[in-house]
This record gives C-alpha cells, sequence and structure tokens, in this order.
C-alpha cells in the first residue's frame, strides 16, 4: 500500500475490478507498459515489473486457470514458486537427498552443479509457447499467456526474453525445463536431484558418468536455445561443500549434513550493517529499521548451522551500534 499506483487501485477496488472484467469480457484488456530496474541482492538481476492491474488478472489466471495445469506434471524435487514449496523446500529436499545418498553409498561421490546463463533474459517466446501449449488446454487462457509471452520484446531481440517479477512467466520458466527434469530422473536415472529454477544439482557416485550426464543434458539445453554458465557449471567432489541457495552444504565421516552461510553472504551482511549505521547518523534511517533488517537475515542464518556465526555476529552488530539506544 506505499506505492501510489497500488492504493490507487485497492482504494477503488470493487470498480477497479468491475473495470478490468469487463475489458477481459469484451476483449478490450491489454497489458500495460513494463517498468525495468536493477536489484543488486541477493546478484545482480533486471526487474522487468508488471502493473498492478495486470498483476491482479495474472494472479486470476495462475488460481483459477492455469496452475494445476502447468504444475501438474512437475516432478516433486522441481522446487520453486509452487504451493507448499520454495527455498526452504529445497534447501530441506538437498539435505534429504544427501542423507539418503549416504546411507546408500557413503559419503564419497561427485556432484554436478548447472547454472544457466540469464534464463530468464534468454528464454526463447517460441520455445516457453510450445511449454504451455503442452500443458493448457483452456484455449482463453492460453491466449492470454501467450500474449503475456509476447508483450516481453523491449529488447535487441524481440522474440527472446521474459521477465523476472511475474507470476506467470516464474511458472513459464519452471515449466520450460520440466521435461529436462524428467529426462535426468527417467532416462538419466539420477536419484540424488534438486533443481530450483535454474539452478541443478545431480548426485552420484561415478565422475566418469556425470561427465556423460553433462554432455547429454548440454544437448537437451542447447535444443532449448539456452546456454549453460560455464563457470558455475562444473563438476566437483562431494569432499567440497555444494553450494545452494545461500548455504554451503557439507557431508561429514558420520552422515550428517552441515549447513553454513556462505562467506560472501557473511561479508555482505557486514558491509549493510555498517551502511545502515551511516544511513542512522545521516537521518536517513531509523534504528527499528535497521534492527528488523539485521533480525531478517538472521532469521535465515538459522536455516542452517549458524549458532556460532551468530554470536559473532551480534557481537559485530552491537560493536557498530555502540552508543545507541
Amino acid at each position: 500500500m506505499w506505492k501510489d499506483s497500488v492504493a490507487r487501485y485497492s482504494n477503488n477496488g470493487l470498480a477497479s475490478v468491475l473495470k478490468l472484467k469487463d475489458s477481459l469480457m469484451d476483449g478490450s484488456y491489454s497489458i500495460d507498459k513494463y517498468h525495468e530496474f536493477m536489484i543488486y541482492e541477493p546478484k545482480q538481476r533486471e526487474i522487468v515489473s508488471t502493473k498492478f492491474k495486470d498483476r491482479v488478472f495474472q494472479r486470476s489466471l495462475c488460481d483459477n486457470y492455469i496452475y494445476s495445469a502447468i504444475t501438474n506434471d512437475f516432478i516433486h524435487d522441481n522446487g520453486a514458486c509452487q504451493v507448499d514449496k520454495g527455498t526452504d523446500f529445497a534447501r530441506d529436499r538437498l539435505a534429504c537427498h544427501l542423507e539418503r545418498y549416504y546411507r546408500r553409498y557413503g559419503n564419497t561421490g561427485y556432484v554436478l552443479n548447472i547454472d544457466f546463463k540469464n534464463y530468464f533474459g534468454s528464454t526463447h517466446h517460441d520455445i516457453a509457447i510450445k511449454s504451455i501449449e503442452k500443458r493448457v488446454k483452456n484455449e482463453w487462457a492460453k491466449q492470454h499467456i501467450i500474449d503475456i509471452i509476447r508483450s516481453y520484446n523491449q529488447g535487441e531481440d524481440p522474440d527472446v526474453g521474459l521477465g523476472l517479477g511475474s507470476q506467470v512467466t516464474q511458472l513459464i520458466q519452471l515449466a520450460v525445463l520440466s521435461d529436462l527434469d524428467h529426462y535426468i530422473k527417467e532416462e538419466l536415472k539420477i536419484k540424488f536431484y534438486i533443481r530450483y529454477m535454474d539452478d541443478l544439482i545431480l548426485i552420484h557416485p561415478s565422475k566418469e558418468y556425470l561427465v556423460k550426464c553433462l554432455d547429454k543434458i548440454s544437448a537437451k539445453i542447447e535444443s532449448l536455445e539456452l546456454n549453460l554458465n560455464k563457470k558455475k557449471t562444473q563438476i566437483h567432489s562431494m569432499n567440497q561443500s555444494i553450494k545452494f541457495l545461500g548455504f554451503n552444504y557439507r557431508l561429514t565421516d558420520s552422515g550428517k549434513v552441515v549447513m553454513t552461510v556462505l562467506k560472501s553472504n557473511v561479508k555482505k551482511r557486514k558491509r549493510k550493517i555498517k551502511a545502515h549505521r551511516k544511513l542512522f547518523d545521516e537521518g536517513r534511517m531509523t534504528k527499528e529499521k535497521a534492527d528488523e533488517s539485521y533480525e531478517s537475515w538472521k532469521a535465515h542464518a538459522k536455516k542452517g548451522d549458524s549458532y556460532q556465526l551468530i554470536e559473532m555476529m551480534d557481537e559485530f552488530y552491537e560493536g557498530v551500534w555502540e552508543g545507541v539506544g
């Protein structure tokens, strides 16, 4: 409600929704121009923001028409942007896979990390539409999804790229790689596998087999006209930690899975704490807001084995804010 556009729409809610409904019924509905901006946490990304009127429609479109149709054939370990799923689910599933792997193979083996280069921004519209046509049978809903896909045409190639920030495009991007999920699980027989959007992890006792898997997966990805992030796509021993959704995972000799916050995340948080103190001194931030931000980070850190880290960070935080009540 702090946004003017949201407040205006909500304060005239019944009239706004009736106008939206009438435009959908008489065919005059059109998608408003997007607002583009950059975010820098947890990494630099370009966000294409959907106007509130269109978000209202897309929420209804997802809930009433397409969510169950699109997600019906997803594997269980496709973990992003779904009911009862998300980052906590994906983190727990990776820990579960590691525990089950240990019971069968011990703590020796290999991990294949697969990551995509500019996944949302490089998805071809025809590929996205094909993934939707396979799943959504309602013609009215299907056409609106196609209109949403085609509305992202601001780049160098008007037929490539979807916006990061739309509920519909998030579901589309999950569907684009769904067939690859099934291929990995059913054809390549990778039992220990998790995907969070464009972040894939495969665990197997044989490095040679994972090399073959990467070759076959790369061919599938090429057929989708997508590109791998070669820097982040790699095979490594399980003796090294697995980086996933802000944490390092390590499988100990006893079979315990230890989760620790990434060092880069800790460094960023220290810089942010110092920046918040500077903003406070300049009168541009309250101590309550700074505390709220820090407590949010602590809640994230507590999802792992972070008792000593949090103690250390509490001391650092108190030191930065020394003298402020």
